[in-house]
């Protein structure tokens, strides 16, 4: 973890930049989640379905936030934000695999219900899509969660 006093200080403003820019995209991804969310409507096959869509759609600025966020805090040796930032990709990741669990078990209701071949194309679509990104997102937040936490084991002057 690098100590902000042996960056320069453009280097020092560049990862502030950064780490702003984080909380500011955390904050709105944060809200959008919770906007889709809430209220829940669990056992409305449409809502799950289209909930759980937009929110892997909508996901990038959410993930946005998290890495610009322990990318910042990272460079100017923020341990401790460094660390909650890691166990909040975490807990993303695993709130990532609950919605996939729930989505694999809507897909194939929304499938059965949908008799027209032509509407059926984008359902389709969509869950190919969501599937995709419920296996690709919940992997790069446990690796920027591990690379951030490791980050802070390092000592001052090696690593």
């Amino acid at each position: 973890m690098s100590d902000r006093r042996s960056l320069p200080p453009n280097q020092v403003l560049l990862w502030r930049m950064f780490a702003v820019l984080g909380v500011a995209f955390l904050l709105v991804g944060l809200v959008n989640a919770a906007t889709l969310w809430f209220p829940l409507e669990l056992g409305e096959a449409e809502w799950e379905f289209g909930t759980s869509s937009t929110f892997f759609d909508t996901f990038p600025i959410l993930g946005l936030g998290l890495g610009l966020l322990a990318a910042g805090a990272v460079a100017l040796g923020r341990k401790w934000t460094a660390r909650s930032v890691a166990a909040l990709c975490i807990l993303v990741a695993v709130f990532m695999w609950l919605v996939v669990a729930l989505y694999a078990t809507v897909v194939p209701m929304v499938i059965k219900v949908v008799q027209n071949p032509i509407a059926l194309t984008p359902i389709k679509k969509a869950a190919a899509k969501t599937v995709v990104q419920g296996l690709v997102y919940p992997f790069a937040l446990l690796w920027v969660a591990g690379a951030s936490w490791r980050a802070t084991l390092r000592r001052r002057g090696g690593s």
